[in-house]
């Protein structure tokens, strides 16, 4: 339960009763903790948080994989996020790596979400519905792909047909929280900074291509620099929780010192 939120609402500390705060995460496959395949080495570094929250609270990551803001309204995921929020909950959410997505068929149809349209709609839904409930909405860029390029600088990715990079996508979402005075954590920034400062090399043990799990047709593992294994998990998690407690953002209280 957030104190700070029931003061506001004109309850004395005498007249709370202790309760857990839940840490929701909405997002990709790239916060997927990917439960439903217990031999999958991919890892959530939003549930990777919940070890370092302070007793009683906890994390409820409701990520799934190749969803964007579109599926993940229109495949009712968001409706039931919201259906259980309580008052002080906080919801983090981060998508991008699927709404630029934008191939004729499926993904125009379903995933995709323009940066300066549907997505910024999308997550303005979020916000007032998060507030509508009570909950503290916490908008996130989502994290780098471990593509490098010959100076060893992360290469902001190809763009769509529409000419927006994954980064847009942050920049986007940075935008919204201006404008609706939320919270923000550019974990595109922090994660691109973090991966230069520790090299191509040692990123390399951060993604799902070090585990040499995903095979392709030829036997070979595939190039997979999107999705974290346990050592990104684990740093990711650690680049988010330093952010917040450094800049004292309100979600920090949910952790332990």
């Amino acid at each position: 339960m957030n104190t700070r939120f029931w003061m506001a609402a004109g309850l004395s500390l005498g007249m709370l009763t202790a309760s857990a705060t839940t840490l929701f995460f909405a997002g990709d496959s790239t916060l997927d903790d990917h439960k439903r395949d217990p031999k999958c080495l991919y890892q959530s570094w939003g549930t990777t948080l919940e070890p370092m929250m302070k007793a009683g609270n906890k994390v409820d990551n409701r990520a799934a994989s190749g969803r964007s803001t579109r599926s993940f309204i229109n495949e009712k995921r968001w409706e039931k996020l919201v259906a259980s929020i309580q008052p002080g909950d906080y919801v983090a959410i981060a998508f991008g790596h699927n709404d630029q997505k934008c191939n004729p068929g499926h993904y125009l149809e379903k995933v995709y979400a323009a940066t300066q349209g549907l997505y910024k709609e999308n997550l303005r839904k979020f916000v007032n519905e998060i507030r509508a409930k009570g909950g503290i909405p916490v908008l996130m860029s989502p994290i780098v792909r471990g593509t490098f390029d010959r100076e060893g600088k992360v290469i902001n990715e190809h763009a769509n047909a529409n000419g927006e990079k994954l980064g847009d996508y942050g920049l986007a979402a940075k935008e919204v929280a201006a404008e609706m005075k939320t919270d923000f954590v550019d974990m595109h920034a922090l994660t691109k900074a973090h991966l230069e400062k520790i090299g191509k090399d040692a990123s390399m043990l951060y993604f799902m291509i070090s585990t040499g799990q995903a095979k392709a047709k030829d036997g070979e593992a595939k190039k997979d620099l999107t999705h974290p294994c346990k050592a990104g998990a684990d740093a990711f998690a650690k680049i988010f929780l330093e952010d917040v407690k450094a800049r004292k953002l309100p979600v920090a209280e949910l952790f332990k010192r």
